[in-house]
């Protein structure tokens, strides 16, 4: 178990960090070995995501690029077609760190509930910039949740770029699913 959680607390590090090379041995086996990403940001941090949450999410992602009050969010989410039964793929960052907040998981899914049936999560990995005056990591002894202090504009943030990128994207189809139906 110990093991598991350090190896899910290195991937969260190397999907902040596309330009930092992580290497995880246990005992004799290399469990995790990713190289730094070299290129542009946003293809760096494409290729790691694809590298830890799979190829078919870097095939179907789509890129989140928003802006609202001095708030920037980046990243990618997964066509609708690209789901899985838990919401272990969602990854949600704050000025860099991993975070498990309730009201970003509740953000993602408010923007997928008109392409996502109740029980499906979808795949996301979200970057939010924001002024650490506006938010408080001190919520939880782990670090792992936070409080905004403007919490609405970030969820209408979060939920109006996730719309956004769907909206363009039309009835496009996950190239897993569309060969499956094939």
């Amino acid at each position: 178990a110990e093991s598991a959680q350090i190896g899910d607390a290195i991937t969260r590090l190397a999907m902040a960090r596309p330009d930092v090379s992580f290497t995880l041995i246990d005992g004799q086996r290399t469990k995790i070995k990713l190289e730094a990403a070299q290129g542009e940001l946003l293809d760096a941090q494409l290729r790691r995501l694809g590298e830890v949450m799979g190829k078919e999410f870097a095939e179907n992602a789509l890129p989140i690029v928003a802006e609202r009050e001095g708030i920037q969010l980046t990243g990618y989410a997964a066509l609708p077609t690209l789901n899985r039964g838990n919401a272990q793929l969602q990854v949600l960052f704050v000025n860099g760190r991993s975070v498990k907040d309730r009201l970003l998981f509740g953000a993602v899914r408010g923007a997928y509930q008109d392409f996502l049936a109740r029980y499906l999560h979808p795949l996301v990995a979200l970057f939010l910039d924001i002024d650490p005056v506006l938010v408080d990591v001190n919520v939880h002894p782990a670090k792992a949740e936070v409080r905004f202090r403007e919490a609405g504009l970030v969820r209408g943030l979060i939920i109006g770029a996730l719309r956004h990128a769907l909206a363009e994207a039309g009835h496009r189809a996950s190239t897993s699913v569309a060969t499956a139906a094939l």
